[in-house]
């Protein structure tokens, strides 16, 4: 399986989107690692794994109803390496942006994702 960096990037900002666990997981499959690593300021040690971050963005769902992702730039690639801006909204209103840098395997999947936070809900 060969996928390019902007298409793994595609299905995992989807699988953000995605409620149904096994379509989630199914988007994670095609574009995350076996061993792909999330990074983010609440988990500086990071996750590992398709099923760990699926848990992970459960969890978001629950602590945040109604949670929509949506990319605010195009990705730039650099190196082997991207960088994307995104807007979450959840149903309270609560709004917050960040930017995520990415890093591919071999196949193009993602190896390592760090996300950031440009700003915060309170």
């Amino acid at each position: 399986m060969s996928i390019t960096p902007g298409e793994a990037n595609a299905k995992y900002t989807q699988a953000w989107s995605e409620p149904d666990v096994d379509k989630r997981l199914e988007l994670l499959e095609g574009s995350w690692a076996d061993d792909g690593v999330f990074v983010d300021p609440e988990i500086p040690g990071g996750l590992v794994g398709r099923e760990a971050l699926s848990d992970y963005i459960t969890r978001s769902y629950e602590e945040m109803p109604g949670l929509k992702i949506s990319l605010t730039s195009d990705p730039e690639a650099l190196g082997g390496r991207l960088r994307t801006r995104w807007v979450a909204v959840a149903d309270s209103s609560e709004t917050y942006t960040g930017t995520d840098f990415v890093e591919f395997t071999a196949d193009g999947r993602i190896s390592r994702l760090t996300m950031f936070y440009d700003s915060a809900p309170d």
